[in-house]
């Protein structure tokens, strides 16, 4: 059976979140315990996908492949996390679908894989947004009077959204996970992110937006133990038109401490010996 190389890489850090969460995130489905009358609709605490939805992190429109869910100890889902438009596919410009199209084919055929056709997160870049949303294992969400903080198990990554009604930044800053306002609209946290860089990769098979692209997520949450996380995407220099995604994610209900997750910049594995030969003529040390 042919496993896409790519693949391997960032299921090296899914296996392990989707061994961890696997139990956790049942019992958070089928008995999750009550939040406190006071906080029963809050996005505040600790969160972890719904069972299925780590998959978006490969294919945002197909999930995990058999193969690759196997590897992962899942269950395909074989469905598309996009909401809008109905047909579940990113209105990519036909440019635009093109180099998607060809970043999935080189997974087919690792003699052609060099550096750039890797996924940032197999290079243990930050995953940039919306994407720190898929596959993070477990989320931690704190409110405070003027920001909102985010942290994450996978790659302990942080996000700090103001709140306090301050300007973007100057559009010339380009970062990662761009710069980030919110607002409340009752108990819905509404996100707006510019500033992106274009370098992060929306799945694995290389979805992408460019720097232009801004960012708008919704965090509702629907009970006291489940949580909905839109995000609307509008970018005219890559797309047709905007669309949005949508996730579900689920209170942990053992309330974890958040480990660290050791994948940083430079992080090398057996493949890059191989893709260092093809780029430069010879292999890594």
């Amino acid at each position: 059976m042919k496993v896409r190389v790519v693949t391997i890489l960032t299921v090296f850090a899914l296996v392990v979140v989707v061994v961890r969460l696997g139990s956790a995130r049942m019992a958070a489905q089928v008995a999750a315990p009550a939040a406190p009358e006071a906080q029963a609709l809050t996005i505040e605490g600790a969160w972890v996908q719904a069972e299925g939805e780590v998959q978006s992190t490969y294919s945002l429109e197909t999930g995990f492949p058999a193969e690759h869910a196997k590897l992962a100890n899942a269950r395909p889902t074989g469905r598309s996390v996009i909401i809008d438009p109905p047909d579940g596919r990113i209105p990519f410009q036909p440019w635009a679908l093109k180099v998607r199209d060809t970043r999935e084919e080189v997974h087919d055929n690792p003699t052609r894989l060099i550096s750039k056709d890797l996924d940032g997160r197999a290079k243990c870049y930050l995953a940039g947004v919306p994407r720190l949303a898929t596959g993070a294992a477990l989320i931690h969400i704190t409110r405070f009077p003027d920001r909102v903080t985010m942290q994450t198990e996978f790659t302990h990554q942080y996000r700090v959204i103001d709140t306090d009604g301050r300007p973007h930044l100057h559009k010339s800053l380009k970062l990662w996970n761009g710069d980030s306002r919110g607002r409340w609209e009752g108990n819905t946290l509404v996100v707006e992110t510019t500033n992106l860089n274009g370098y992060a990769w929306l799945d694995v098979i290389g979805s992408f937006m460019s720097d232009e692209a801004t960012v708008v997520e919704r965090l509702t949450a629907i009970d006291a133990n489940t949580m909905a996380w839109t995000a609307t995407i509008t970018d005219s220099s890559v797309f047709t038109r905007p669309w949005t995604t949508r996730w579900r994610f689920v209170r942990d209900p053992d309330n974890r401490e958040m480990w660290e997750h050791a994948c940083v910049e430079g992080n090398q594995v057996g493949l890059w010996a191989h893709i260092r030969e093809r780029e430069f003529g010879h292999k890594a040390k």
